[in-house]
């Protein structure tokens, strides 16, 4: 009998490190107003995994051959092309994945051929040239679109920063005008913002200092020797930045602590991301282990990487769990899928994430593979609701919120499209019902208040005449019961 207890006890602690472990890698959930997590269908699956060796014998435009996906570090899709920058090389594929050139070297500027080296960050423009990072020169390569060298953008002088910092750009975006946002590593100031001539202007998107009052006063009652052993206060660290389609930045931010982990930066640098004020600010994960265990990451999600679309939906990339996280415009959750794990749809080691097309493209730097995933049937219908409502049509997104929410009854976002869809109509009583379903409080109180002016409109006037006739017909007893008692004093 001692001998069945410990093997059901045994068991049970397999079983439960087991589903533990899976719980930490599922992606089928998302969270509800309240922060917890609740299950939802998948909104993308798993579609292809690309390997080098499925390119075996294919030559590129430059006649070289794609040997392997080692060290990839970024990527950009623009112009039906998607760019993936490895170390030391620049590869090309159209956006159905056939391979269009790989580059490990280029004619400098002195006539002689140069190889790439430390390749990190890129960004492509309309017309089809290109900007990529090299840390390790402290420089920025200018392309054409025939992938001809036009610049070498050498580091610039940037004041402001202590003289042992050293310039390392890794990430970038340009502007319509041309200037440049520089992701800099080890420079807390801010981006680095360089004019067209890659000459520096000034720091943007400045991460202040947030610390506590328990921090301060702690610092001011320490002495010389324990602060010296205390962590310096600095600002947190960008590690990635975006353009949108309206030339808006987004960035995101290195520390697992921050409190805006991802940021909508526009011309001055201050963060106008959408949040309405009862949602939590789009951070990843709101559950977290803090139990080290085999196989659990513990702590806070950490972004690494952003990407947007047409109509306002960006995802980021977490460093932690392996995870994307994906939103709307107004900060609000639309789905998450990946994790850690050798699974399929699961990522060793995630570098970058982008959409390409409707489908969404992972640099898996460590498994050396390119993750694809296209939606699901609860995905289109997601999505397009989404699309719809960014362009104001409600009557639209309302079908779409319908179907989304019959594939997934936690939907809350659900419910809200549809509440705020037959506010507009102009039936609030009906949407009241949507809006308290999805803990919409901004518009159930706008609904409520329609439902209030509608209700006051419709008996106000019969209830003012009423009135008024209660008291005429109150002064006309009066006038009544007093002319019959004159009468009978009189008799």
């Amino acid at each position: 009998m001692k001998k069945i207890c410990c093997f059901a006890l045994l068991a049970a602690l397999v079983l439960s490190f087991l589903s533990g472990c899976l719980a930490e890698g599922s992606s089928n959930y998302i969270y509800d107003s309240n922060g917890k997590q609740v299950p939802s269908p998948p909104a993308y699956l798993h579609e292809r995994t690309y390997m080098a060796s499925d390119f075996a014998g294919q030559t590129g435009a430059s006649g070289n051959v794609l040997k392997d996906l080692k060290a990839m570090q970024a990527a950009c899709v623009r112009n039906g092309k998607i760019y993936v920058t490895c170390t030391n090389r620049l590869i090309i594929f159209s956006d159905k994945f056939e391979l269009l050139d790989v580059l490990d070297s280029y004619i400098g500027l002195d006539g002689y051929k140069a190889s790439f080296d430390s390749n990190v960050g890129i960004f492509v423009t309309d017309a089809g040239e290109y900007y990529i990072c090299e840390p390790n020169r402290s420089r920025i390569l200018h392309f054409g679109a025939d992938n001809a060298l036009l610049r070498v953008l050498d580091n610039p002088n940037i004041t402001g920063v202590d003289a042992g910092v050293k310039y390392r750009p890794t990430q970038l975006v340009v502007d319509e005008a041309g200037r440049m946002f520089v992701v800099a590593k080890g420079m807390y100031e801010g981006i680095v913002e360089l004019d067209t001539e890659g000459q520096f202007v000034g720091f943007y998107g400045v991460n202040e200092v947030k610390f506590s009052i328990v921090d301060l006063v702690w610092r001011k009652i320490a002495t010389s020797s324990q602060r010296s052993k205390q962590s310096l206060w600095l600002p947190t660290d960008f590690t990635n930045i975006c353009l949108d389609p309206d030339g808006f930045k987004f960035a995101t931010v290195q520390s697992s602590s921050a409190a805006e982990s991802v940021m909508r930066l526009n011309a001055k640098g201050q963060n106008i991301l959408r949040v309405d004020g009862d949602d939590p600010y789009p951070s990843g994960d709101l559950w977290m282990n803090q139990v080290t265990t085999t196989g659990a990451p513990t702590g806070a999600s950490e972004f690494i990487a952003v990407d947007t679309n047409d109509f306002g939906v960006y995802m980021c990339l977490d460093n932690t769990r392996n995870r994307v996280f994906a939103y709307n415009e107004d900060g609000k959750l639309l789905f998450i899928f990946g994790g850690k794990g050798n699974r399929k749809g699961y990522f060793r080691g995630p570098a970058d994430v982008d959409f390409v097309g409707e489908n969404i493209m992972v640099l898996d730097s460590t498994a050396e593979t390119i993750e694809l995933f296209s939606m699901t049937d609860y995905g289109q219908a997601l999505m397009r609701a989404v699309e719809a409502q960014y362009g104001y049509d409600y009557v639209t997104a309302e079908q779409f919120w319908r179907e989304a929410l019959s594939y997934n009854q936690n939907l809350f976002l659900a419910y809200s499209g549809i509440g705020r869809a037959l506010l507009r109509r102009g039936e609030p009583d009906e949407a009241l019902k949507y809006l308290k379903l999805g803990d919409d409080r901004k518009y159930y109180s706008k609904a409520l208040e329609k439902v209030r002016n509608a209700t006051l409109k419709k008996y106000m006037i019969p209830c003012v005449f009423g009135l008024i006739g209660l008291v005429l017909l109150k002064k006309l007893v009066k006038r009544v019961l007093k002319r019959r008692k004159e009468g009978r004093k009189t008799a």
